[in-house]
């Protein structure tokens, strides 16, 4: 990428390590920054210091709960989330949309393509 378009940050937030490690070098491999983080008390601490574009984060995390960490890191930074789970109710992601403000949910297992064309659209970084 060039000065002008220069690589935007993705923060993934993920305990399940082959998960975080699949995620990490898709997104690297599709030109984005990856930082990755398995424990949301560790990634709260992070984010501060790398103030990412948009954050992909697992609602189940140990350290802290994903949706504590959410609105910790709406209240505080106003930085994009794209929640993610494999424990779903329909009634919940709406819920989780609407009250906690993340931009999108997906559900696991992810379809890669998908969360590389969500991550654009809300950063506006084009292909």
């Amino acid at each position: 990428m060039t000065k002008d378009n220069p690589k935007k940050n993705v923060m993934v937030i993920e305990d399940d390590l082959e998960v975080l490690e699949m995620l990490k070098d898709f997104l690297e491999f599709k030109g984005f920054n990856v930082t990755v983080e398995s424990d949301g008390l560790k990634a709260l601490e992070l984010i501060p210091k790398i103030l990412p574009d948009i954050i992909v984060m697992d609602l189940l995390l140990p350290g802290e709960h994903g949706i504590n960490l959410i609105r910790t890191v709406k209240e505080k930074y106003f930085i994009p989330i794209i929640a993610i789970s494999g424990i779903y109710k329909k009634d919940d992601i709406e819920d989780i949309i609407e009250d906690y403000f993340v931009e999108d949910f997906m559900k696991k297992p992810l379809i890669l393509e998908e969360l590389a064309k969500k991550i654009n659209k809300i950063i506006n970084v084009n292909d």
